[in-house]
């Protein structure tokens, strides 16, 4: 079930504080950024860089987070793709504040390396 439009709007928001908190230098950002989307439930945090041989402003993002809120349990699942290009299970958190703080501290070098 998706976000209803309190919810969306108080995910959007933290997870854009987040996010300005780990993004490059403003100088460098058409080069590399980190951007998010939301979709139904689930948040995705990627890299945001220009497509190796492509076209000029031709930009492609890898998705190295996702996290999925769970109502019926009312947890945080986060996510990490695996070298098979596979999601696997990150952590479970009570609150999106401690699933984003794993993405930043990212201890393992799953999310960023």
């Amino acid at each position: 079930m998706a976000f209803n439009d309190l919810e969306y709007h108080a995910v959007q928001k933290e997870v854009a504080a987040f996010l300005e908190s780990i993004r490059p230098a403003p100088h460098i950002r058409k080069e590399i950024d980190i951007v998010f989307t939301i979709n139904d439930q689930t948040i995705e945090i990627g890299e945001k860089r220009p497509v190796w041989r492509g076209e000029p402003g031709e930009m492609s993002v890898l998705t190295s987070a996702k996290i999925t809120y769970v109502r019926s349990e009312k947890i945080w699942n986060l996510y990490w793709m695996r070298g098979t290009l596979k999601w696997e299970l990150y952590s479970a958190e009570r609150t999106l504040a401690v699933a984003l703080n794993q993405v930043r501290d990212d201890i393992h070098g799953c999310f960023f390396g």
